[in-house]
């Protein structure tokens, strides 16, 4: 179960972060089936980073069925969704899996591509879901890990009671313009550090990254807008995503 601090947590950022969710030796074993198919598909060595290309391999079927990475659904991960959805539905395997090389630029927060993986039409009032973000290796700031905006999930479910529009990009655009602090967010110029905490109309927002240590487990709100952040760190970032959804 979450602590009652983690559960503060979850409703204020809709992010929450499970440390050790699971060992770093199933992380270990989830890199070892990941960097076989990495050389198989794509020809690249875990020990010779110039043949780390394309930059964000895709097409790793092999890796996402494995069920060495059913090791993410932990005991603590199992009672932390019990505690959240109650009664769950079990997942065929743990999502995509997310990999981005050192890319060689500076890091910076990203202005584009904020969004949300669902769409607009879920109850507001209701936690259907909760997606989960499995570090399978350690990710260290500006590493590539996927920024999130801190409490962007009670920004989006108070938007959606000024409106009855539930189209996905009306909404979503709707929402990155609704504020001076959210255009400031994905314009090219923006001026505030949007790593520091502000407000939106009264609700807490910030961005924040996804770093930690493999076996780390983010949970994270539907209505969570997060982008695309590049690796400006010398090691993979490696990565596995899926929603969860309540059993009805």
């Amino acid at each position: 179960m979450l602590t009652a601090e983690q559960l503060q947590t979850f409703e204020r950022d809709g992010i929450v972060k499970l440390p050790a969710a699971f060992s770093a030796a199933d992380a270990e074993r989830m890199r070892d089936v990941l960097w076989q198919e990495l050389s198989t598909r794509h020809g690249m060595s875990r020990d010779d980073p110039t043949t780390w290309t394309p930059t964000r391999p895709t097409g790793l079927k092999t890796t996402k069925t494995h069920r060495v990475a059913h090791a993410i659904l932990s005991p603590v991960v199992r009672s932390a969704l019990d505690g959240l959805l109650g009664a769950w539905i079990q997942p065929p395997h743990q999502g995509q899996v997310l990999v981005t090389m050192p890319e060689g630029v500076p890091w910076s927060v990203p202005h584009r591509q904020w969004h949300v993986d669902v769409g607009f039409d879920l109850p507001v009032d209701d936690l259907p879901a909760v997606k989960i973000w499995s570090l399978l290796d350690d990710l260290a700031p500006g590493g590539g890990g996927t920024p999130q905006v801190a409490g962007s999930h009670h920004v989006i479910a108070r938007y959606l009671t000024t409106t009855d529009e539930r189209d996905f990009t009306t909404v979503r655009d709707g929402v990155l313009r609704s504020h001076a602090w959210l255009r400031e967010l994905t314009s090219p110029d923006r001026s505030l550090d949007p790593l520091q905490e502000s407000e939106i109309d009264g609700l807490p927002v910030r961005v924040l990254e996804l770093t930690g240590q493999a076996g780390d487990v983010y949970f994270t709100h539907p209505w969570t807008l997060h982008s695309i952040a590049p690796n400006a760190a010398s090691t993979p970032r490696m990565m596995r995503s899926r929603f969860i959804w309540k059993a009805h």
